[in-house]
């Protein structure tokens, strides 16, 4: 075996090394950046969001009332999701404009559904104050 030959082998043999362990470097990575984005939560919140993804069991508008959906896209939202999503997406997606197309979509439909959100919820300011009926003076 030549020198050509004898180098290329030490390249291949180191290149399988490092391709059967960089499976534990991108769970590491994935692990690092779900650590830093659950560390944003208070440990209330994580408790209680903890407890209302065990509640609703896959299936929210199922299992959880609509305050408490309310208050799971609110923690999550402070978690930042999405963010989380597209970091994930880059770490274990190898061609960068797919994880990019990936990350963009999840945005959008996030955006879609907060202005869904926001157009069905009733406007507070809008809203007439009740008018209590007028009961006549020798009725009280």
């Amino acid at each position: 075996m030549g020198l050509i030959g004898g180098l290329s082998r030490r390249i291949a043999t180191r290149s399988r090394w490092l391709a059967e362990r960089l499976w534990f470097i991108a769970v590491a990575e994935v692990a690092w950046t779900s650590w830093s984005h659950w560390r944003r939560l208070e440990p209330e919140e994580r408790d209680r969001l903890v407890h209302l993804a065990r509640k609703s069991r896959g299936r929210p508008s199922k299992h959880l009332t609509a305050a408490e959906r309310r208050e799971a896209e609110e923690l999550l939202d402070k978690l930042g999701h999405i963010e989380l999503a597209g970091s994930i997406a880059r770490t274990v997606l190898p061609f960068r404009p797919l994880s990019s197309t990936t990350e963009w979509y999840l945005q959008r439909r996030h955006r879609k559904s907060e202005r869904r959100r926001v157009e069905t919820q009733p406007d507070p300011d809008s809203a007439e104050d009740p008018v209590e009926p007028k009961v006549p003076a020798g009725a009280r």
